[in-house]
């Protein structure tokens, strides 16, 4: 078998996988259950992939390769944080209309299991250096004065509330408010980004009178 026809097969599988895992969770998945969805065998199955955790593995690797080098590339621009902003909220809400199975399956699995979600998040640790890179850089800004001094937990929580929660209500979002059309609610989404990042820029822009105080 090609190469290309190898990449595409193991692509086959972790989309089928992420459709059996938000189904059914990871604890009760079965490789012959993802085996079923690619529709072959799971003996065909073992050949790209050996164990569900391997698999497990192979789902977020994909998204943060897909996620993490374009955030670098904000992060490490030489801007402000307020300005690096917009283009964190454009990546991260792209990246949850490129995976919309991800906010439901992270929060069933954080409910049902997160020391095994915290475990294969932290295998590459350096993955998540960048991260700890903006964060740092936050809290500089903040001390100085340049952005209002809130702790870390609660940007990031708002950020993610803002950017997640429509995607957990996506079907009555859709049914209740857009007249049932999937097509409305991506332009939702599309559109919302702005209001996201004009929210969290006003959230830490700090008051004139602290700006004044820390000159």
């Amino acid at each position: 078998m090609g190469t290309e026809n190898i990449i595409d097969m193991e692509s086959r599988i972790i989309e089928a996988a992420k459709i059996v895992f938000v189904r059914k969770g990871y604890e009760d998945t079965k490789m012959g259950d993802i085996a079923a969805e690619v529709g072959i065998s799971r003996t065909a199955l073992h050949y790209y992939f050996h164990t569900k955790e391997v698999l497990f593995d192979a789902i977020f690797q994909q998204l943060m390769d897909g996620f993490l080098p374009n955030i670098a590339l904000v992060v490490d621009a030489p801007t402000s944080c307020l300005e690096k902003i917009p283009k964190i909220v454009d990546q991260y809400i792209s990246m949850l209309q490129r995976n919309p199975f991800l906010p439901l399956f992270i929060v069933s699995e954080f409910n049902r299991d997160p020391k095994h979600l915290y475990s294969t998040l932290l295998k590459d640790f350096h993955r998540l250096e960048t991260l700890l890179r903006l964060k740092t850089m936050l809290e500089a800004e903040m001390e100085a004065g340049k952005l209002k001094k809130y702790p870390f937990v609660y940007v990031v929580s708002t950020l993610i509330s803002l950017a997640v929660f429509p995607m957990l209500v996506r079907n009555p979002l859709t049914d209740a408010f857009l007249g049932g059309d999937p097509r409305k609610f991506d332009a939702f989404i599309e559109e919302r980004k702005q209001f996201v990042a004009e929210v969290m820029v006003r959230m830490l822009t700090p008051d004139a009178d602290e700006t004044y105080q820390n000159n």
